[in-house]
């Protein structure tokens, strides 16, 4: 099991949306330099608002495959916007998401490592990324060599980061969570601190395969949101799937995608990234440009 952890990352991303000119959306503030809201309480932004840039943050998981730091995660990890409601009104008007952070927590690094997605299923839930000039040092977990001899009914264990940092804080003693209270973090800090303190640990579940399918397994090993990315193993630690989807009113009803997907992508397979592949930090600091009059929308909502 310690190798099946090392070889799991908690992955944080946060995004915006740009013109053509590169101008992110920004936050629309009133005379008092007050966010404005609409009935719902869903704040404005605009991308001539004076406020502070626009981001939408969320985590998931991902696994390291080989010892050139490429790692297997689901497609609407890398690309967070994929298939979701919300950006669409967004990116109809002619706007680009954009990456402000993009990055994977290792066990055997204190710092976060920036990574890039380089290839992606088209139609199911797996994609390709990689580290940015770094090399993990943690063993790779193996990959099934043949993953159409699973089979309904099997035991299979499931790793990655359910509920994000939720799970991750529980497993705190009482002084650990305390002291990290009192630090007065927000989230993203949190995370670093944890990973520093080498806190930052994946959550393990047990469980069976119900149902094969050539592009769907379903199993019991319990997960949630932040599980997204995960790898599903076999008793011998073999990976056969990549963890997608949960069922909330249902335990027994998770879904993942069988790890042929991956190979085909390993293997040059899938289509490649495009658009926004890797961070770019700098956006966040860039100066709002001056107002020319625009129509404020919604601020984009959810998280993956």
């Amino acid at each position: 099991m310690a190798k099946a952890r090392a070889a799991v990352v908690f992955v944080w991303g946060a995004y915006t949306f740009v013109d053509d000119a590169g101008r992110p959306l920004r936050f629309v503030l009133d005379e008092a330099g007050e966010p404005i809201a609409d009935a719902q309480g869903v704040p404005m932004v605009d991308l001539t608002g004076t406020g502070a840039v626009a981001t939408q943050r969320y985590s998931g998981t991902a696994f390291l495959v080989d010892r050139q730091g490429h790692l297997l995660t689901n497609r609407h990890i890398a690309e967070p916007w994929w298939e979701k409601e919300d950006p669409e009104p967004l990116l109809a008007a002619g706007l680009q998401p954009r990456f402000v952070q993009l990055r994977a927590f290792f066990q055997d690094r204190a710092e976060p490592v920036p990574v890039e997605v380089l290839r992606v299923d088209p139609e199911l839930d797996v994609a390709l990324i990689r580290t940015i000039d770094w090399t993990p040092t943690a063993e790779p977990l193996a990959i099934h060599p043949r993953p159409d001899e699973v089979t309904e009914g099997q035991a299979v264990m499931l790793v990655g980061f359910p509920t994000g940092l939720d799970a991750v804080l529980s497993k705190l003693t009482t002084p650990e969570y305390a002291a990290l209270e009192r630090a007065g973090l927000d989230t993203y800090g949190k995370v670093e601190r944890l990973a520093r303190e080498q806190r930052l640990l994946p959550t393990i579940t047990g469980g069976f395969v119900w149902e094969v399918k050539p592009d769907i397994l379903v199993y019991d090993a319990r997960t949630s949101g932040g599980g997204s990315g995960g790898p599903l193993l076999d008793r011998q630690g073999q990976v056969i799937g990549v963890n997608a989807a949960y069922n909330p009113d249902f335990e027994g009803g998770n879904y993942g995608v069988p790890i042929a997907v991956g190979i085909r992508l390993l293997a040059g397979g899938g289509q490649p990234a495009t658009g926004a592949t890797r961070e770019m930090p700098g956006l966040l600091s860039e100066e709002p440009a001056p107002a020319e009059g625009a129509t404020p929308t919604k601020s984009p909502q959810g998280t993956s």
